[in-house]
C-alpha cells in the first residue's frame, strides 16, 4: 500500500503535468491573443478617442475662430456705428452752433436796423423841418421883397413933388 500511495499520486501528477502542458501552451497563446485583442480594441477605442477628441478640438478651433471674427465684425460694426453717431452728433453741434450765430446775427442786425431807422426817421422829421424852414423862408423873402418894393415905391411917392395943380393955373 505504501507503493499506492506513492504510484497513483505520480502517475495522477504525470496525467496532470500532461494536460497541464497542452493547455499551459494553448493558455498562453489564448491569453496572447486575448491581451492582443484587448489591446486592439483598447488601441481601436483610443485612436477613435484620439478621432473625436481630435474633430471635437478641431471644431472648437473653427467656433472659436468663428467666435473672434464675429467678435471682430461686432466691434467694428459697433465702432463704425458710433463714429456715424459721432459724426451726427458733431453735425448736429455745428448746425445748432451756426443756428445761434446767426440768432445773435439776425438780432444784432435788428438793433442795427431799429437804430437806423430811428436815424432815418430823425433825419426825415429834419428833412421836413428844413423843408417847411426853406417854404417859409421862401415865403418870407418873397413878402420881404414885396415889401421892399411897396416901401420904396412909398418912398419914391413921398420923395417926389406933388405935382401942381393943373386948374387953378388955368
Amino acid at each position: 500500500m505504501n507503493k499506492a500511495y506513492l504510484i497513483a499520486p505520480l502517475a495522477l501528477l504525470l496525467v496532470f503535468t500532461g494536460f497541464y502542458a497542452a493547455h499551459r501552451d494553448g493558455h498562453e497563446q489564448r491569453e496572447a491573443e486575448k491581451a492582443a485583442a484587448t489591446a486592439a480594441a483598447l488601441q481601436a477605442r483610443n485612436e477613435a478617442e484620439q478621432e473625436v477628441r481630435r474633430a471635437a478640438m478641431t471644431e472648437a478651433i473653427a467656433l472659436a475662430e468663428q467666435r473672434k471674427k464675429e467678435r471682430e465684425e461686432k466691434a467694428a460694426r459697433e465702432a463704425a456705428e458710433k463714429e456715424a453717431r459721432q459724426v451726427q452728433i458733431d453735425a448736429r453741434d455745428a448746425a445748432y452752433r451756426e443756428q445761434e450765430r446767426s440768432a445773435r446775427q439776425i438780432e444784432r442786425v435788428r438793433k442795427e436796423l431799429e437804430i437806423e431807422q430811428a436815424a432815418l426817421a430823425k433825419l426825415l422829421a429834419a428833412q421836413k423841418e428844413s423843408r417847411a424852414e426853406i417854404a417859409f423862408l421862401r415865403d418870407f423873402v418873397t413878402r420881404a421883397q414885396d415889401n421892399v418894393q411897396a416901401l420904396q415905391s412909398l418912398l419914391t411917392k413921398l420923395a417926389t413933388p406933388a405935382p401942381a395943380p393943373l386948374a387953378a393955373a388955368k
